[in-house]
């Protein structure tokens, strides 16, 4: 054959036709289901044995999708007998596939055939009807019987359709109008989205809010719509006798625009909203537009002694918070009182900022007192009734005053309370976490330790340990606890835990802020991004840190590897774990490292500076920054003063501005001066490696460097002082028994 042709060829090992088509054959002059029957019989092949038309055209498509290369496929059936039963996806319907033998003596095997149909434990067949159509088959020229019919069950019917029934409350028109038009009129991405689908394509159905019939206010998570139960339609029979259970009704048809998402229990608001939606009883069209107005909700609590403002910010084009709105919402509870607007203000740029609701008490009553009894006054409050009062060592919890006439309260409305109608009050108790001084006739509780404050009855301590087991992420946002924080979970990217006193964690950090004023202990590591930080004033002790950075004020222990960090600590870095690697960033350690493995086979430089304090050195670096901008803001100073005439009276503000900056800058300058002579201070320390040290490591102590270009095993690097150079050293092995 040709590249340029197409042929018919027997394939003597398999005993079938073949029909090839060359690779170089064009597309237009590829053979047809007619052209193919007309060689094939040229060539004597008989057309009972050809495969059926529909087969013969499926291969064609194939070939001509693919032009320019080689294809060949069956031209006739297989020679050998076979007999097939096929029962239809639903089990419905029962048919026999019989194809006969090529050889005359044994083109059909009765006996098969029959064994295949007992066999097959279908019900309902017509044994004569069968039988008379495979006799009729056994004596016709055809070669194959597609579909011997068995026999045929009932198909199971379908039930009632489902519904969507609404699940909200619709708005007048009157309301609903008026709201629709504001959105739209002031957003200019709600007027988008009315055109398009969620997935970008032009929707042909043009719904749109302007063309929507119904609205509702929703919130996100909401159902929107529920369905109706399925109701299953009769049961049907397969071929094997056995009940098909009846098909539930079809769903309605939904058309979903933005915002909203289909789930098992129906529609759900994907976020809060004007909701739009058809009239159509046959089919559901609906979206939201993202919109909410901000809301300031006063609560009062039964009592009437406290009242707390819970704010939300506003989505979309929604009304913004503002400090009016929370005041006029206070207004209207008609409350008395000194209202804390500060609290409030604060609290608002709060929840712009995060996103999240926010509970701030701002008005409290005060109780009656009963004459001869005591009167209690917190000196702390939490911003809300859920937040725990977290205090300082040396912080005011509480006072107490004797007051032998008793004294009047007032309720969050002005009412007054009847200092007779107070109930007695006991001298609360104390354990040892609180202290208790008395001056000028007022007692009070000062915290001994830094905590939470916990009230148990009328006992009051201060828990100087938080536990705390859950990931830190956007739900629980930063935590700052003022003693000993344990931390059991993970710290997520952007968030922060800071303690006053130590940090456990048991779990890992990504690229966050783990601060602690004492010391911060990580069973897990952190996996920075260039931008993760572990912090602590005295010690850190962690298993593994990537891409972070590690700044103590004492010694760091890196158990197992430390890759491309910057580590700063004024005394050392320890990694003498398994592996104990230090690979990549800049080290600064004021007495030096010991590590089991430094630097890499794949040459990966890593900059270690030691014997020196590198706190001093930060304290230079800030005080030369603030030099700049002052001989930068002098310099303004002055060309600003060359414009102004010397009768002007902001002459001499100019001046006064210009002298100060000078002072400072002397002040600062002797302060760089005393701090680089401190810098030069040398602090015994080394560079211990136990194990490799390999090329791309540079040392450098005292402004001296010191590059490692070949691998050295067990080493140690000191600063000799006498020859102001990095040396480099076996570790001597020590025998305690020769010595």
């Amino acid at each position: 054959m040709t590249s340029k042709n197409w042929i018919i060829e027997k394939n003597t090992a398999k005993n079938r036709w073949y029909l090839e088509i060359g690779p170089d054959l064009p597309l237009e002059n590829y053979p047809t289901v007619d052209s193919i029957k007309e060689k094939a019989s040229a060539l004597g092949i008989e057309s009972r044995i050809l495969i059926s038309d529909e087969r013969l055209e499926r291969n064609l498509e194939k070939a001509r999708a693919i032009p320019g290369e080689e294809f060949s496929f069956p031209l006739v059936i297989e020679p050998t007998f076979d007999v097939r039963l096929n029962i239809n996806a639903d089990k419905t319907r029962a048919t026999l596939y019989i194809r006969k033998a090529s050889t005359p003596d044994n083109q059909l095997d009765l006996k098969l055939v029959s064994a295949a149909i007992n066999n097959s434990r279908v019900k309902g067949m017509d044994p004569e009807r069968i039988k008379k159509d495979i006799i009729a088959f056994r004596d016709s020229p055809d070669m194959e019987l597609q579909e011997l019919l068995l026999a045929e069950g009932v198909p199971p019917g379908r039930g009632s359709d489902r519904k969507l029934v609404p699940a909200l409350k619709w708005l007048d028109d009157a309301e609903a109008l008026p709201l629709r038009d504001r959105i739209l009129s002031s957003s200019g991405d709600a007027r988008r989205s009315d055109t398009r689908r969620s997935d970008g394509r032009q929707d042909s159905a043009s719904f749109t809010p302007t063309t929507a019939s119904r609205f509702s206010l929703v919130e996100q998570g909401q159902i929107l719509f529920e369905f109706s139960p399925s109701e299953p339609g009769e049961p049907g029979t397969d071929v094997f006798g056995k009940e098909i259970p009846g098909l539930p009704g079809n769903d309605p048809t939904i058309e979903l625009k933005d915002n909203i998402t289909l789930c098992p229990d129906g529609l759900r608001a994907d976020c809060s909203g004007l909701l739009y939606a058809g009239s159509d009883d046959n089919r559901v069209q609906a979206g939201i537009i993202p919109f909410k107005d901000a809301s300031a909700t006063v609560v009062i609590t039964p009592d009437n002694m406290t009242v707390s403002i819970i704010l939300e910010r506003e989505e979309g084009p929604g009304h913004p918070l503002t400090l009016e709105l929370a005041t006029q919402s206070l207004k209207e509870k008609e409350v008395k009182g000194a209202i804390n607007t500060n609290l409030i203000k604060e609290a608002i740029d709060r929840v712009l900022e995060t996103g999240e609701n926010a509970e701030v008490i701002v008005l409290r009553g005060e109780a009656p007192v009963l004459p001869g009894s005591i009167k209690i006054t917190r000196l702390i409050h939490p911003k809300s009734e859920d937040e725990p009062v977290l205090v300082y060592a040396g912080d005011r919890i509480l006072s107490l005053r004797k007051l032998p006439e008793g004294q009047n309260g007032h309720d969050v409305f002005g009412n007054i309370l009847i200092s007779t109608s107070a109930q007695p009050v006991e001298d609360p108790e104390y354990d040892e976490t609180i202290a208790r001084e008395t001056v000028g006739g007022e007692t009070f509780f000062t915290a001994r330790v830094s905590g939470e404050v916990r009230v148990t009855g009328n006992r009051y301590s201060v828990a100087n340990t938080k536990s705390i087991t859950c990931d830190i992420d956007e739900k629980t946002g930063d935590i700052i606890f003022p003693g000993n924080l344990e931390l059991v979970g993970n710290i997520a990217s952007g968030r922060s835990v800071k303690a006053g006193e130590k940090l456990k964690i048991t779990g890992s950090a990504a690229a966050s802020l783990a601060y602690a004023e004492d010391s911060v202990h990580m069973n897990g590591g952190i996996k920075g991004a260039g931008r993760g930080t572990v912090w602590a004033k005295r010690e850190i002790h962690i298993t593994w840190a990537e891409n972070a950075r590690i700044l103590a004020g004492q010694a760091i222990r890196i158990d197992k590897f430390c890759f491309q960090c910057t580590v700063k600590t004024n005394e050392q870095l320890l990694m003498k774990g398994v592996p104990g690697v230090l690979l990549g960033g800049n080290i600064r350690a004021t007495k030096g490292i010991e590590v089991m493995e430094l630097g890499s086979a794949k040459t990966i430089r890593t900059s270690i500076s030691f014997g020196q304090n590198y706190l001093v050195s930060d304290k230079i670096e800030v005080s030369e920054r603030e030099l700049e901008q002052i001989r930068v803001t002098v310099e303004k100073l002055d060309a600003e003063m060359e414009r102004t005439p010397p009768t002007n009276p902001k002459i001499h503000e100019l001046r006064r501005k210009k002298l100060e900056l000078l002072k400072r800058k002397e002040k600062l300058t002797v302060r760089v001066f005393t701090l680089k002579e401190q810098f030069e201070t040398h602090y015994i320390s080394h560079i211990r490696v136990e194990n490799t040290v390999y090329p791309g490591v540079i040392l450098e102590s005292h402004g001296r460097y010191h590059e490692v270009r070949e691998p050295k095993h067990h080493v140690v690097f000191i600063f000799d002082q006498t020859t102001g150079q990095i040396v480099c050293s076996p570790i001597p092995d020590h025998n305690p028994i020769l010595e």
